[in-house]
């Protein structure tokens, strides 16, 4: 298994969270410098993300990417903005994790470093 990909997809998860936990924050401020950093870090989540996909087969990166930046994302939304998670949003996102989990497993584990 080769570690760079899964380093670039971190990075584009991290990303993915500063860009819309930022984007909570200018809907509440409406900060031009806020607005100009969320499109930044939505940018650069796209590059990075679109970089994995040089190494891993684009349905593995996207949904490990979704899922993990939705459950930092709701729990940011619980801990920091007083959101409410309900038992189906974590029968939910346990949905999701299984379907992640599902999806690696059906992916062939050869792959080639470009």
């Amino acid at each position: 298994m080769l570690v760079k990909p899964w380093l670039f997809l971190l990075a584009a998860i991290a990303a993915e969270i500063s860009g819309v936990t930022t984007m909570k924050l200018v809907s509440d401020s409406g900060s031009w410098e806020a607005l100009l950093f969320m499109y930044a870090m939505i940018g650069l989540s796209f590059y990075f993300l679109a970089t994995t996909m040089q190494y891993l087969p684009m349905a593995l990166t996207y949904a490990t990417w979704e899922t993990i930046g939705l459950i930092a994302i709701a729990f940011i939304g619980f801990r920091f903005f007083g959101e409410q998670v309900s038992t189906l949003k974590l029968v939910g996102m346990g949905v999701l994790l299984v379907g992640v989990m599902l999806v690696n497993l059906g992916v062939p584990h050869q792959v080639e470093e470009s």
